[in-house]
């Protein structure tokens, strides 16, 4: 089995070329052939390169689309050519709209988001990252027999520490961890007016377009004293070591990888009703639900689980059952390669 990975993504800092790259790694562990192309970003190639994983990178003007799309349409497949791998798999929509169909070579192309599916019209399956979201390709394609689940995985390696004085942390209070984007989809805002009625301290990793917005607001809010902003972190194991609660205070969320982040951690997760979350959080079992934009709703949810510790050991019993039945590494990796292997069983769809 040889797969030939193409991603489109402008940064290496996102949820989908984080968990693209941790896949990678993972069939690398076991010893299945792979080649990547994408895009030059250091911090996605450096650990390609730590590891011997051969790849070939483009780039991608705005002003000329059509002329870059058809000079990175022909790379990859002169690659997929010489390469001859058993599967291309795209990863987001650019990939896969840029990825030639008639190389008679199946194309997967995967889904972290409820995307439109003309972009991914070349690709013989589809992969989606949540139940939900499986049925949407199912529907929106019309080929529901051709959809796969490709949940993520929340195993991650163990960093070098971190602790809690170098983001200038109070001795003593309790730490609430967002590991997000700073967007206006991810509710950083709602996050930082629950904070304002709690006595717990707020250790934001992110970065984004919203960051100004969100730091101008923990000001008015007073929380200058109870509010680290952390920019873009790849320490995710060290940061949820030091954290007492997981937020996921999100408008928007196809899923959230940092859900099973947190569960594989032992983590509580606190979350809002967005598509992810309530499909797989039951309140009180394995995390916490409030609404959406719900200010007190999600603070009453955060105090809970810092003050009630028979809460808190039932969330983290409940959250370790979801993550070792469905979010684990191996489970994923196992069920992933069983998707490898159907695709090429059932090779290239002859009726695009």
């Amino acid at each position: 089995m040889k797969i030939l990975h193409v991603l489109s993504d402008r940064s290496a800092r996102g949820g989908v070329p984080t968990f693209a790259l941790d896949v990678i790694s993972a069939l690398h562990e076991r010893d299945v052939g792979q080649f990547v192309v994408c895009r030059p970003y250091d911090d996605f190639l450096r650990p390609l390169l730590d590891a011997g994983i051969p790849f070939e990178t483009f780039d991608f003007n705005k002003w000329n689309k059509w002329f870059q799309k058809r000079v990175v349409g022909r790379r990859i497949l002169r690659r997929i050519k010489s390469y001859a791998p058993s599967v291309v798999h795209c990863w987001k929509p650019q990939a896969a709209h840029w990825t030639p169909a008639g190389s008679g070579v199946p194309v997967l192309g995967w889904l972290g988001a409820y995307m439109d599916m003309k972009h991914y019209a070349k690709c013989d399956y589809w992969s989606g990252c949540s139940h939900d979201l499986v049925d949407y390709i199912g529907r929106e394609s019309g080929y529901p027999d051709r959809v796969f689940l490709g949940h993520t995985f929340g195993t991650l390696q163990q960093d070098t520490p971190v602790s809690r004085e170098e983001f200038g942390i109070p001795q003593g209070m309790p730490v609430i961890l967002l590991l997000a984007r700073m967007r206006q989809c991810k509710g950083v805002d709602t996050l930082l007016r629950a904070a304002a009625r709690l006595n717990a301290f707020l250790l934001l990793a992110g970065e984004g377009e919203e960051m100004e917005n969100c730091q101008k607001l923990a000001r008015e809010l007073g929380l200058e004293s109870r509010v680290c902003f952390a920019g873009w972190r790849n320490d995710r194991s060290a940061l949820l070591d030091i954290a007492d609660v997981l937020a996921v205070p999100s408008r928007r969320e196809p899923f959230g990888t940092v859900m099973a982040e947190a569960w594989h951690k032992g983590v509580p997760v606190v979350a809002t009703k967005a598509e992810g979350p309530r499909q797989y959080i039951r309140h009180g079992v394995n995390g916490m639900l409030s609404e959406i934009d719900d200010v007190a709703g999600l603070a009453k949810n955060l105090r809970s689980v810092l003050e009630d510790g028979a809460l808190r050991d039932r969330l983290v019993v409940g959250g370790t059952s979801i993550y070792e039945t469905s979010f684990s590494k191996e489970v994923v990796m196992d069920s992933l390669l069983e998707t490898y292997e159907e695709i090429i069983r059932r090779g290239v769809i002859k009726n695009q």
